[in-house]
């Protein structure tokens, strides 16, 4: 067995795991990790300007490709700096690994008073995150990875932490790297795929619906939907699972929207795949499926957590549906009428559009610029409220919103990213000037790394959907969130970003060209009408 510190052990059982890419900030408490980073010239090290940043950046470079990302954090302000990003991506199914340094083994006394202590910092984690493992021993980090990526691969994807001492990291011991085998989800139960097949065969009116889950499950999706004429629709964390663009598309469901309830009581059977029907994708369980589910999940915890099923199917997502597909009689597709073009056109204009044609109007000039393959990463901000409904998507992985934790600032660290996971794909960040500034620091990062992210801000000087709540709460009573800002422009030069500002949807979308050309990074000030 080759000797090894436990930094070293810890950049092998990474390696072994498949992991490429690590995101943080070096410290004295973590120092043996990026100590033996230094000979491990494959994997991509990202330093940040702060933890929150670095966990934000691995669920966007998750999201947009789909493989697990790692953040590394020292003990204390390290770990309570970055929970924000592991709680975004625990909401959110992001498969995200996490690397924690420990002060010492859980034997240690408690409030030691040692620098970048935490209390009870095990209990906190296992707050944030789906697994938890505190390392003892410096042979047990490699295995310690290991069950931790299994967590994120064969169960609900989400962040994992490994927490290892400190100690341990600059300790030298015989350590043993097992062959690791490929994770796998459970496949289908024959069973169940049979009762579903029978229940969608004789469905008058099925209806398919997306979460993430179902984010890989595209062409599967698409000739099941085919082969039963089936309207698609989408959650807001499924956004791209299924082209918007195709005929039986009904879009994304992303709020209160009675026309679409209106389709919905017409479903005799729903097929949800990767979607765990919270209540933020179903309206506080307003949203009226059908009695008869069929859903799919990688986790059986998930499967009928919030409603009851008919049948329920634990596996992967692209698994099931294909034997789904193959367990239909072998008949011609039945006839239905074409309600998915007209009811997205019922969903999109007489709603947002009307109700805030600005927004309307910035999203359809983004989408003109925005190439088929481009990203869209959104913050909670005005503009991004709309994007569900009036910016379309074709492929998977090209859209993301904060929508179940709902973080202001998630925007440009996820979308650096994202740029650092698929270089090649264009990335685009919107951002209210509120929630840009929670992590704006982080453009340096943009600009040490040379990613040609282009960062669009939308300024009115205020946090403006705090205003509007509470003048619509509160009898037109508000408080002061006027906000006062840097000027914009000059801040993106200051880190030595490409910057302008416009005030028009057609300046924008010209901006965003010359952006997204310019292969470096690119910050847009949209100039709005300050509120108030």
């Amino acid at each position: 067995m080759p000797q090894m510190t436990g930094g070293q052990a810890l950049v092998a059982g990474m390696r072994q795991a498949g992991v490429t890419t690590l995101f943080g900030i070096p410290g004295v408490h973590n120092g043996g990790l990026y100590d033996a980073l230094l000979d491990a010239p494959d994997m991509r090290v990202v330093i940040t300007r702060h933890e929150q940043g670095a966990a934000f950046m691995a669920d966007g470079y998750a999201r947009a490709s789909g493989r697990v990302a790692c953040v590394a954090t020292i003990t204390g302000p390290g770990i309570t700096n970055a929970a924000t990003g592991l709680g975004e991506a625990y909401a959110e199914s992001s498969p995200v690994l996490h690397i924690a340094t420990a002060l010492g083994p859980a034997s240690r006394t408690p409030e030691a008073g040692e620098l970048h202590e935490l209390r009870d910092q095990s209990g906190v984690l296992r707050a944030l995150v789906g697994h938890h493992e505190l390392v003892e021993k410096v042979p047990g980090i490699p295995g310690a990875v290991t069950r931790a990526m299994d967590a994120i691969t064969t169960d609900r994807p989400g962040p994992a932490s490994v927490e290892i001492p400190l100690a341990l990291l600059t300790e030298t011991a015989d350590v043993e790297l097992a062959e690791a085998g490929p994770a796998t989800v459970a496949a289908p139960d024959s069973g169940a795929v049979d009762q579903a097949a029978a229940l969608l065969a004789n469905a008058e009116a099925p209806l398919i619906f997306l979460g993430s889950g179902a984010m890989d499950a595209g062409s599967e999706v698409e000739a099941l939907a085919e082969r039963l004429q089936a309207p698609v629709l989408t959650a807001q964390t499924g956004k791209g699972a299924f082209p918007e663009s195709h005929p039986l598309s009904l879009g994304c469901k992303h709020r209160l929207d009675e026309s679409l309830y209106e389709l919905l009581r017409t479903r005799d059977v729903a097929l949800v795949v990767g979607c765990r029907l919270g209540a933020r994708v179903t309206d506080d369980d307003r949203m009226p499926l059908p009695e008869t589910l069929i859903q799919v999940d990688r986790s059986a915890a998930e499967l009928g957590r919030h409603r009851s099923n008919a049948v329920s199917i634990q596996a992967d997502a692209a698994a099931a549906v294909s034997e789904l597909l193959e367990a239909l009689p072998d008949e011609p597709p039945p006839e239905a009428p074409d309600i998915a073009e007209g009811m997205r056109a019922r969903r999109r204009s007489p709603h947002d559009a009307a109700d805030d044609p600005r927004s309307a109007a910035i999203l359809e000039e983004l989408r003109r610029v925005l190439p088929d393959d481009g990203v869209l990463v959104n913050d909670m901000t005005m503009t991004s409220y709309r994007s569900a409904g009036l910016f379309p998507v074709d492929q998977p992985r090209s859209y993301m919103f904060p929508i179940y934790f709902g973080t202001l600032g998630f925007s440009l660290p996820a979308a650096i990213g994202a740029q650092v996971a698929c270089p090649e794909r264009p990335v685009l960040s919107l951002s209210g000037d509120g929630g840009f500034l929670f992590t704006a620091e982080e453009l340096a990062t943009a600009v040490r790394e040379q990613l040609p992210v282009v960062a669009v801000v939308f300024n009115d000087s205020s946090y403006a959907a705090i205003d509007g709540n509470f003048r619509g709460n509160f009898g037109g009573r508000t408080v002061d969130v006027r906000l006062h800002n840097p000027d914009f422009v000059a801040f993106g030069k200051s880190f030595g970003a490409a910057a302008e500002g416009v005030d028009t949807p057609e300046a924008l979308g010209a901006a965003v060209e010359r952006g997204l050309a310019r292969r470096c990074p690119t910050l847009i000030e949209y100039r709005l009408p300050p509120v108030g």
